[in-house]
């Protein structure tokens, strides 16, 4: 088997890291993110304390991957001399649960710092290494992200995390799927997958050569490392460990037949 282990990462109640026989991982092509609120015009480091947190303007269920991915790719390009990548956490979601979440970690002046989808950026008190020892960087953002969070929700009126729905109609699912192709900051195709009587649009892109990712609304950003190169063929396996019949058929595009069924039930 080409495909050796599933990661999904969701907003609250699903994130997790999944032992199935799968090898599959984030992909796709590079392009100028449209979603974050952002100056085109970095300011100069020495005039900011903190790092941009360039907010995004809407947000999709479950896209705490893609919200990094894309602010990863604006800071990187407007930072170059910065360093980033996703880094992913065990978060104590408001139910008291526990789910993987995907934060940006990133170098800023030499110091460690990450960003959340929905809380911003926050310092982790430490350098940002050469090398960076992963393990420790992410048991201090663990820590920093929960007493931030706690910190914007009691004292600043920052809203929590909304909890990510159970079910979603198929126009719920072409709206958030329609916004995450805005957000995914690499060229990215719809595949649609059945299930039941009725079909649904799934995102796949490639971020690197052997990396894939398939993105659900209602099951996050699925990720492994593939050697397979047949990308219908890597949306059906995963298809299948989600649980849905692993027929796809390939969509360029959203039909815009698609988008008008329904619009009135779309939230």
């Amino acid at each position: 088997m080409h495909l050796k282990r599933l990661l999904q990462f969701r907003a609250n109640r699903g994130s997790r890291i999944s032992s199935l026989g799968l090898a599959l991982m984030f992909t796709a092509g590079l392009r100028v993110p449209s979603i974050c609120a952002a100056s085109l015009l970095p300011d100069s480091p020495d005039s900011q304390s903190a790092p941009p947190s360039y907010p995004d303007e809407a947000h999709v269920c479950n896209g705490c991957h893609l919200s990094t991915l894309s602010y990863l790719s604006q800071y990187l390009s407007q930072y170059p001399a910065e360093r980033g990548e996703p880094l992913l956490v065990n978060m104590l979601n408001a139910d008291g649960t526990r789910g993987m979440h995907t934060l940006a970690l990133i170098s800023w002046r030499g110091q460690a710092w990450c960003r959340d989808e929905y809380f911003g950026v926050f310092a982790l008190g430490c350098a940002y290494e050469g090398e960076p020892n992963l393990d420790r960087l992410t048991a201090k953002a663990e820590s920093s992200y929960q007493r931030h969070a706690r910190h914007l929700i009691r004292n600043e009126g920052t809203p929590q995390r909304p909890d990510s729905p159970e079910e979603l109609t198929q126009s719920e699912r072409i709206r958030e799927m329609t916004l995450a192709m805005q957000i995914i900051p690499y060229p990215s195709t719809i595949y649609w997958l059945r299930s039941g009587r009725g079909e649904f649009p799934v995102a796949f892109f490639r971020p690197s050569g052997r990396q894939v990712a398939v993105y659900d609304p209602l099951n996050g950003t699925s990720l492994a490392e593939c050697s397979i190169r047949d990308d219908a063929k890597v949306v059906s396996l995963v298809a299948a460990r989600l649980g849905y019949r692993p027929e796809v058929r390939r969509e360029l595009a959203i039909p815009d037949e698609a988008l008008l069924a329904d619009a009135g039930t779309v939230k």
